[in-house]
């Protein structure tokens, strides 16, 4: 077993047992996230059911004294404003989107793997720079042993078809050589085919909390890997604890 399969199999544990990723970097884009608001003392205790973990460089710093049977860090490598709403303090004029680590910085940062989005939906020059941004990471990975992490993200003001923008997005972070590919749910029509066309892991992140039972169970039957959730789960009318407790439901479904 190489050093990319290794560092692959700490986040995506055995077939027999699906994975739980959770995407806590949203507040280098957003700032503090409600829930979120002492970061360490209120992801820690999830620690320990998680299977990954993605932090932003500061974030995965601080989480000093973890144990073996503690989730896997990964890093957040590429920069968005496009999570920002126009309610946002300074909501954005145009979409951006920026690279800022190296594969090596990941390294030197003791990350498990690599996290980066593909925005789908936006200006021509900002999905090129997304796949640009992949085919680097993921050749840079495969030098030293890191897996990359891809996130398809179908939220430009440009998607006509939500359902055939989550196909295009899984099938071009496949080509672009993404290790672990996570997938909104579309339709039962198109996780079918993306299921189909996929030839890595795929996590799947469910729609909303009540849609996420009948929503596994489907991706269950095609072969997921595992549960994506980020920070959209995180209502602010609830604490982290509530937000946890949803979760282990929802990847306890199937087992």
């Amino acid at each position: 077993m190489n050093g990319l399969d290794y560092r692959l199999h700490e986040f995506l544990p055995a077939p027999e047992r699906r994975a739980v990723l959770l995407d806590a970097s949203a507040g280098l884009s957003l700032g503090v996230v409600p829930g979120l608001e002492d970061w360490c003392q209120a992801v820690r205790p999830a620690l320990a059911w998680l299977d990954g973990l993605i932090c932003s460089p500061g974030q995965l710093r601080r989480l000093s004294n973890r144990g073996r049977a503690d989730a896997a860090l990964l890093v957040r490598m590429d920069w968005t404003n496009t999570l920002r709403g126009q309610s946002f303090p300074l909501a954005p004029e145009t979409a951006t989107h920026l690279a800022i680590l190296s594969a090596s910085d990941a390294l030197e940062l003791g990350a498990t793997g690599m996290a980066c989005s593909l925005l789908l939906g936006y200006e021509e020059m900002i999905e090129a720079e997304c796949v640009k941004t992949i085919v680097q990471l993921a050749m840079a990975g495969q030098d030293q042993g890191l897996p990359l992490f891809v996130e398809v993200c179908p939220s430009g003001p440009r998607v006509a078809l939500p359902d055939k923008a989550v196909e295009l997005g899984a099938s071009l972070a496949l080509e672009s050589g993404a290790d672990v590919i996570g997938v909104p749910y579309p339709s039962s029509p198109s996780l079918k085919t993306i299921a189909a066309m996929l030839s890595v892991p795929w996590l799947l992140k469910p729609t909303t909390p009540v849609a996420a039972a009948g929503e596994w169970e489907e991706a269950l039957d095609l072969g997921a890997a595992g549960l994506w959730l980020d920070h959209t789960w995180l209502a602010p009318s609830i604490g982290f604890k509530q937000f946890a407790d949803r979760a282990r439901q929802a990847a306890a479904i199937g087992d």
